[in-house]
């Protein structure tokens, strides 16, 4: 019975050396890992409406956005892990461990033992034996020799075998030990996490907005060359009746021709890209990618807006918001940290102390720069708001101008002073002054945001 105990201690042993560490961290009746729940399938969602407007975009993008809705759910991942039962696991898998190497030594030692005992009878029986119970006895000396010299190799075979766990119980503690420091950087760790997650939710609510600016704009644009097509509509259609009565060639009428359909052809070209932009945008809406939204005009920016702007407090708070230079700050704490960690366990004339001191220090410029990048990024910024203010005013000025020009020019139409060419060209001067006044607006509030995006998120690149 001894000597199946040993070989069954011995398989144990062997079973054990071949799993991993990490298995060994599964207490012993717990029945493995559960099997997870099965989540409810999140695909993209219909078109909520029709049109967007501005202030509508970050709710839709952090509502159904999949790649945003999937960083939410990285950061409640990490804020779940329960270190104290993962530690307590760590706990029970090594004092099992401790308790089958004592078992392994324990159980040798007594079959030894035991088995000694057992020759010693057998030896004091063969000196007492007659001549005819001589060779029973001494077939008993002879059986008990062989069975001590089988369980003293097998006992040095689990010495081995104890040692070998004994080396994979020194892993496991350090892997403890490691579990602690995990633990001790946790809330570390979360904020880490959390100011990741978020910087990486605003550039796409960043990005989304970007493009519904960008759209806008390429709308003006496909309405000031409509109006373009329509004028030179008018020419094409005015060189054809001089072509007929002979007044220009028709290498004249040609070249007209042919610009009027590049134009179309750009008409065309520019509506497939803003289709192309709203699906875009509206992938990135976590919806439907159809291409039909309807985007609204963006808010006014007031005076009191503008007069609320301090760059000196804001820039601080631009820096507190900013995910990058949080990074830097600490890529420059955890170099200190391997750098005090060398010190301390090679020395301060270690070659391994000289290297953390040169990570630090580049770690220490590389934070530098990286401020003052966002610095200069902040002002540029700052500096594009006044130059937009300006021309929005300058362009508001033109507009009431040119509206006075075309109620002029209505007034002598009617009065059959000018030409029904003379009067659309007034009406198309003056559209053209109010497109020029929605771009300028849309500039002020694109510089306005943009500076807010900083101010209030730490965005400067946007």
């Amino acid at each position: 019975m001894e000597y199946k105990r040993i070989v069954a201690t011995g398989l144990t042993c062997a079973m054990l050396l071949s799993l991993p560490a990490s298995a060994l961290a599964v207490r012993k009746g717990s029945g493995g890992p559960k099997a997870a729940g099965k989540l409810d399938s999140t695909q993209i969602v219909p078109v909520a409406s029709g049109s967007l407007s501005f202030d509508q975009i970050e709710g839709r993008v952090r509502a159904h956005n999949l790649n945003v809705r999937a960083a939410q759910e990285g950061v409640e991942q990490v804020k779940s892990m329960n270190w104290d039962k993962a530690l307590s696991e760590m706990d029970d898998a090594i004092e099992e461990m401790e308790d089958l190497i004592d078992s392994m030594s324990g159980s040798s030692t007594g079959a030894i033992a035991s088995a000694s005992t057992s020759l010693a009878a057998s030896l004091a029986k063969l000196q007492q034996a007659t001549d005819e119970t001589s060779s029973i006895y001494a077939g008993e000396v002879v059986s008990g020799i062989a069975n001590v010299s089988s369980l003293t190799s097998m006992a040095t075979y689990g010495a081995m075998q104890a040692e070998s766990l004994k080396s994979t119980l020194e892993s496991l503690e350090d892997q403890r030990d490691d579990l602690k420091k995990q633990k001790d950087n946790y809330p570390k760790t979360i904020e880490d996490t959390e100011r990741m997650v978020q910087s990486t939710i605003d550039q796409i609510v960043s990005g989304a907005e970007s493009l519904y600016l960008t759209i806008l704009t390429t709308e003006l644009q496909y309405e000031s060359l409509q109006d373009t097509l329509l004028s030179m509509n008018k020419t094409v259609e005015e060189m054809q009746l001089r072509y007929d009565l002979g007044q220009i060639s028709a290498q004249t009428l040609l070249q007209v021709q042919n610009g009027y359909a590049t134009l179309v052809n750009s008409l065309s070209g520019l509506e497939n890209t803003m289709g192309t932009m709203r699906s875009s945008l509206q992938s990135l809406l976590g919806e439907a990618p159809d291409g039909t939204l309807t985007l609204t005009e963006v808010p006014s920016v007031s005076q009191t807006q503008l007069d609320a702007i301090q760059y000196s407090s804001d820039l601080e708070t631009a820096k507190e918001k900013s995910y990058t230079l949080y990074n830097a700050a600490r890529s420059v704490e955890k170099a200190e940290d391997d750098m005090d960690d060398a010190r301390k366990d090679n020395g301060k004339n270690s070659y391994q102390y000289q290297m953390a001191e040169h990570a630090y220090q580049s770690a220490v410029y590389q934070q530098s720069a990286a401020i003052a990048s966002f610095e200069l990024s902040f002002q540029n910024l700052y500096r594009a708001i006044a130059p937009a203010q300006a021309t929005l005013a300058v362009k508001e000025a033109d507009l009431v101008y040119q509206e006075q020009v075309c109620a002029a020019a209505e007034l002598k139409y009617q009065q059959g002073n000018i030409s029904a060419n003379a009067l659309q060209e007034a009406v198309n001067t003056r559209e053209s002054a109010r497109r020029d006044v929605e771009a300028a607006r849309l500039d002020l509030f694109t510089a306005y945001h943009a500076y807010r995006q900083a101010v209030d998120k730490g965005l400067v690149g946007s």
